[in-house]
């Protein structure tokens, strides 16, 4: 990161924002004539004050999330919604919490059990690097932008951190919604074809000459 974007994020940062109140409450007070020496001092002791109060942000861990495998996705998204749910915009939050009942819904494709067929290898892939890799990766790099510049400031083609957090989840609910349609059109079209198959085949009996 270079030291441009460096102070353009400590700028917007809440350690910042807290420090400037402080000090402004400083010389509110100096020009209210309630203090008169060492004003600078004192303002300069307020923004640090106010900068230090506030605790570091909490990161998240994404290598944790690397560890999940296909039994446990929607487990593991549950996980994600709980430790970033306060940080996070609504419109995210709300695609974010969507999610998990995709999940639900492929995981006896994923792991075979209940006697489904299994996704494909590239759409099993797809669906496990999705929930172990880029959808940790995405939501850990918003968390880390201070929330003002997140909200605020310009990005790419004009887009806030906000927007584009935004795009890349419904992005990520639109392939798995895909994946998950075609598995289970593949189901119907079974169904249908079993359903032919027996109609050509079978017939009732006739017991009387």
């Amino acid at each position: 990161m270079s030291r441009a974007s460096a102070a353009l994020l400590y700028l917007y940062s809440s350690r910042n924002i807290a420090g400037c109140v402080l000090a402004l409450l400083g010389l509110g007070a100096y020009f209210g004539g309630v203090i008169n020496q060492w004003w600078l001092p004192i303002c300069l002791g307020l923004y640090a004050a106010g900068a230090l109060m506030l605790p570091g942000q909490t990161l998240l861990e994404v290598d944790s999330y690397r560890r999940d495998d296909g039994a446990h996705l929607a487990e593991s998204v549950e996980r994600l919604i709980e430790q970033t749910r306060h940080q996070l915009p609504a419109e995210a939050l709300k695609t974010l919490q969507a999610i998990p009942a995709v999940l639900q819904v492929l995981a006896p494709r994923l792991s075979g059990s209940e006697g489904s067929p299994m996704l494909a290898p590239d759409q099993r892939q797809t669906v496990i690097g999705a929930v172990t890799r880029d959808l940790p990766q995405t939501v850990a790099g918003y968390v880390r932008l201070p929330p003002a510049f997140a909200r605020l400031h310009p990005l790419a083609h004009g887009k806030t951190a906000k927007d584009l957090l935004n795009e890349q989840l419904q992005l990520l609910k639109n392939q798995l919604d895909k994946i998950a349609e075609a598995a289970f059109r593949d189901d119907a079209d079974a169904l249908v074809s079993n359903g032919q198959y027996l109609k050509e085949k079978f017939h009732a009996p006739s017991y009387l000459a």
